[in-house]
């Protein structure tokens, strides 16, 4: 498996993990992420989730950018999302791929809007 497969592939385990938070209303693509889309690279890419491998540590840093639903508290759903997000990280790279050790995953989740 190549790095831009397994990058792919927990960016979407990722997005998928963070809309399945109570209180999350939309990832929110950055602008680098729009205005990939609109040029066209990087096909697949999960707007406002970016994975990219953490220097040194053989982990990933993985960045969520959400809206929260009004009526939510916003830290609650920070501190959910940073945990389903590690949890999906996990799974998503695969022991397989690490020769059996748990995937590191340092996560950020910025809230950019409450909807």
């Amino acid at each position: 498996m190549t790095a831009r497969t397994s990058r792919a592939r927990l960016e979407r385990a990722a997005a998928e993990a963070a809309l399945a938070v109570p209180g999350v209303a939309f990832l929110r693509p950055g602008i680098a992420d729009v205005l990939r889309g609109a040029t066209g690279q990087r096909p697949g890419s999960c707007g406002g989730v970016r994975a990219r491998a953490a220097e040194g540590s053989g982990g990933w840093r993985i960045d969520v950018q959400l809206a929260v639903l009004r009526g939510h508290r916003a830290v609650d759903v920070t501190r959910a999302v940073r945990a389903a997000v590690e949890a999906a990280a996990e799974t998503a790279a695969g022991a397989a791929a690490t020769g059996g050790r748990p995937v590191r995953a340092a996560v950020t989740v910025t809230v950019t809007a409450i909807v």
